[in-house]
């Protein structure tokens, strides 16, 4: 039996071994299998899910699961909350020009146009600098921008996404949308307080039904008045919804978070060990951990140790967690947001400590935000057409400036191309300052002076070569080493004069006395 047994327990040993290993490697490819359906969440074909109609890409409820998950964080998260305040500055913060919409210079009646902009409920909801703002939050977390433009009386109000419920394409060409189901509670307190309507698009052109029948064969209404404006961001050929901007960045700004998590733990953990105690005994080593365990917060003040223990300071080294080690993972939510890692994170040492690298921006971002007013501007150009007001001219201020000194800079290297008045002006406006461009200052005045005489007249030699290969150095301060060369020559003709006289008074001498 013993012989037997011994192999018998081998075996089993061996078991488990295997059964422990495959557990192990049973929770990593759970964990692995876990990420991969996080990164891949929302991006599966979809059909037959919304209206009947066949959809490809996002479907309503995952662009609005999406929505739901973005919306706090761009509330509370700091790289989230950051990106999109970059691109609202980056679309809107220079401001927007929007042709006939400024107020006119008589006292006439407004302009249709005039009056639709300057309307208290289209300003709230459409053209104001806070609805801007709140527009591209929209783009950000939901993806899909929606406008309900009132032909009657000439309203328009932005519809949340999440009160979408149904969408119809075109049977044709798919990814056109020609009509949005809206489903909301009034909150009026009657028994009918939830209502159902359908809204056509703008890009919708024949005649328009007065209801649709939905799967139960209930007849839903068609709203007679009101055409959809809608904005549907980052979205791919064949799909038919917009993707929210902040999806791309998501997972890399959660893992960016995570590590800094980690990264304080690690700090907070390693900031309470401070000494270490060796004990040669077990019985000291228990006596010395209940001490410690029963001190209860910070201790300080003069140790005495027994016999056969030491207490040594930590060493410092690693003491410290390297947070900028983790930028990467920052620069990855970055790239997919189209914003400079140094803007996302307000950190001028991720540029290098570079000044212009800090303060320029990249041709690339620079034409994703050009690419995105843009956007902006057909946007609301279909407003004002679906209004009956046409297609106006709509101008975005430029969203890069250079620094007042490098302006002044650029300013006075091309002074010599402007006059006095137009330098002064170019001037005054780059200082914010409010002043008279044709009250020229008398210093001024003297840049366009004829410059004055020399002094003197420039060495002989200047600028020529020498016998020993080097040139003067005429090119160093003229004037001044053309004066000490006039003085140096004067005063060696007088000793060339003094030595002859010298010499003929000696020979003189001589043949007196011969």
């Amino acid at each position: 039996m013993s012989t037997q047994s011994d192999p018998i327990s081998a075996i089993s040993e061996q078991l488990r071994g295997i059964i422990a290993e495959n557990e192990e490697l049973r929770e990593g490819m759970a964990d692995v299998r876990a990420r991969l359906q996080y990164e891949d969440a929302g991006w599966k074909l979809v059909g037959d899910w919304v209206s009947g109609d066949h959809l490809e890409g996002l479907d309503l409820e995952e662009v609005q699961m999406i929505a739901a998950k973005l919306a706090p964080r761009v509330a509370s998260g700091s790289l989230f909350k950051r990106a999109v305040d970059i691109h609202a500055g980056g679309a809107f913060g220079r401001g927007m020009f929007i042709d006939g919409t400024e107020k006119p210079d008589g006292a006439g009646r407004p302009s249709a146009l005039r009056q639709f902009f300057i309307k208290t409920t289209n300003q709230e909801a459409i053209f104001s600098e806070s609805a801007q703002a709140e527009l591209q939050k929209g783009r950000f977390i939901e993806g899909n921008v929606l406008a309900a433009v009132n032909k009657k009386d000439k309203t328009v109000n932005r519809i949340p996404f999440n009160q979408i419920t149904g969408v119809k394409v075109d049977p044709d060409y798919p990814e056109n949308i020609i009509a949005y189901q809206r489903t909301w509670d009034t909150k009026d307190g009657t028994e009918d307080s939830v209502r159902k309507r359908w809204y056509y698009t703008k890009r919708f052109e024949g005649k328009r039904n007065i209801y649709f029948e939905d799967r139960d064969k209930k007849r839903i209404p068609v709203d007679p008045d009101i055409t959809i404006v809608d904005l549907r961001a980052s979205r791919q050929p064949g799909h038919v919804l917009g993707v929210p901007d902040g999806l791309a960045g998501m997972h890399w700004a959660e893992a960016y978070a995570e590590t800094l998590r980690n990264g304080m733990v690690v700090v907070e953990s390693l900031a309470r060990i401070l000494f270490r105690v060796t004990n040669k005994t077990k019985q000291g080593v228990q006596s010395t951990g209940v001490k410690i365990a029963n001190s209860g917060g910070v201790m300080g003040g003069t140790a005495s140790m027994a016999e056969g223990q030491e207490l040594t300071a930590v060493s410092t080294a690693g003491r410290s967690y390297a947070f900028s080690e983790n930028r990467p993972i920052a620069a990855m939510a970055a790239a997919a947001w189209n914003v400079s890692l140094p803007d996302l994170l307000a950190d001028v040492s991720a540029s290098g400590s570079s000044y212009g690298s800090a303060q320029a921006i990249q041709p690339s971002l620079r034409n994703a935000m050009l690419l995105m007013q843009k956007e902006w501007a057909s946007f609301f150009k279909d407003i004002f057409e679906v209004a009956g007001l046409g297609r106006p001219t709509i101008v975005f201020e430029p969203f890069e400036t250079p620094d007042k000194y490098r302006e002044l800079q650029a300013i006075t290297l091309g002074s010599v191309a402007l006059t006095d008045e137009e330098y002064r002006m170019s001037v005054l406006a780059a200082l914010d300052i409010v002043g008279d461009s044709s009250d020229i200052p008398d210093a001024l005045k003297l840049r366009n002076e004829p410059p004055q005489a020399a002094a003197q007249q420039a060495s002989p030699d200047q600028g020529v070569s020498k016998g020993t290969g080097g040139t003067d150095s005429g090119d160093k301060n003229d004037l001044r080493s053309d004066g000490i060369g006039e003085s140096l020559r004067r005063e060696m003709a007088m000793s060339e004069i003094v030595d002859r006289f010298e010499e003929l008074v000696n020979r003189a001498e001589l043949a007196a006395n011969s």
